[in-house]
């Protein structure tokens, strides 16, 4: 009876130490999480975890690392993915505050007029008002250092404003060049593995078109593009008639009118230049030819019509020859 007893003493007292240990169990890998999560986790956890090392045998893995194999044994937090985490910026609340930030964002629009207020300086006030109102405040509260701390305050985040907008400009400048730039590249890769191997006369013959050069060749390149569709039997009359108006647009671009006297009359008429003529039906033969060659493939791969789909390629073609090429000037001798 006796040993019942105290078997039974034994066994009521040891059901408190079972409940602490079963609470233990519930709080302890909770904590140990937070703790794993801080700046100063490893040593302090550590620690803490040494003395029960009872309790996590028989919780096994902790944090993601492996359980310790003897009671001496210390945490290998550098290896659990909470303890990698926690090195992280946005896991460490002390290095909130080190993200930038917008200078201007960091003081309300009434603090930021407080400073200027301090200098005596409206808020517009330039580098140079902002030194001498400085300099003169120092002078004048040099034995009143709460006065001076508040001076010295205010100019260095003023001037740490203006510095500020000062890159910021900078910057935007920058990167506006670089746009630039690269919008420019295709004209400077043009002109130095293109044009560079281009003759001198024939890069003269190119010149982008004014708006009334446009309208006027657009207008007439496309009526005669249009009637000839509508009449395919008369394609190559029409091409034809494009291709002689192609000749005489590019040899009349920028050519200056001829002088004439009060009666209307032409007082010298020039004579035609043989190689600004020899240039122009170089011109019309080349587009006719584009314009056959693209014909002859789409006419192959797609089963057009020849004589609408030679029409409307070679008024193209000669259209953007109407536009970008003229050949006066582009042969005088220098």
């Amino acid at each position: 009876m006796a040993a019942r007893s105290t078997s039974g003493r034994g066994a009521a007292r040891a059901s408190p130490r079972a409940r602490r240990s079963s609470l233990l169990a519930v709080v302890l890998p909770p904590a140990v999480l937070l703790l794993c999560a801080s700046p100063s986790a490893p040593s302090f956890a550590a620690a803490r975890l040494s003395a029960s090392t009872g309790s996590l045998q028989a919780h096994g893995k902790l944090c993601g690392g492996a359980p310790f194999r003897d009671a001496g044994a210390r945490p290998d937090f550098a290896s659990t993915p909470l303890a990698a985490a926690a090195t992280l910026s946005w896991m460490n609340p002390t290095s909130w505050g080190s993200q930038s930030s917008p200078l201007s964002d960091r003081l309300s629009p009434r603090e930021w007029l407080r400073m200027y207020r301090t200098l005596g300086l409206p808020e517009d006030a330039t580098r140079q008002q902002v030194t001498k109102a400085s300099s003169r405040l120092r002078k004048k509260y040099a034995e009143d250092e709460p006065a001076l701390e508040r001076v010295e305050a205010a100019n260095l985040w003023i001037m740490t404003k203006m510095m500020a907008k000062k890159e910021e400009a900078l910057r935007v400048r920058q990167q506006a060049n670089r746009l630039r730039e690269l919008g420019d590249s295709p004209r400077r890769l043009f002109q130095k593995y293109i044009a560079g191997y281009v003759p001198l006369n024939i890069r003269q013959m190119i010149e982008p078109p004014d708006t009334k050069h446009f309208r006027w060749a657009s207008s007439l390149l496309g009526i005669f593009t249009l009637i000839g569709l509508c009449v395919p039997t008369q394609a190559s009359n029409f091409v034809a008639l494009s291709a002689a108006s192609t000749m005489g647009l590019v040899y009349q671009r920028n050519r200056p009118e001829p002088v004439k006297d009060e009666g209307g009359n032409v007082g010298r008429v020039e004579k035609p230049k043989l190689k600004e003529m020899g240039a122009c039906i170089v011109l019309i033969a080349l587009g006719v030819g584009t314009g056959a060659l693209l014909t002859t493939g789409l006419v192959k791969l797609l089963n057009m019509d020849f004589q609408s789909t030679f029409l409307f390629t070679t008024c193209f073609t000669l259209w953007l020859i109407a536009l970008f090429f003229k050949v006066y000037e582009t042969f005088d001798e220098p």
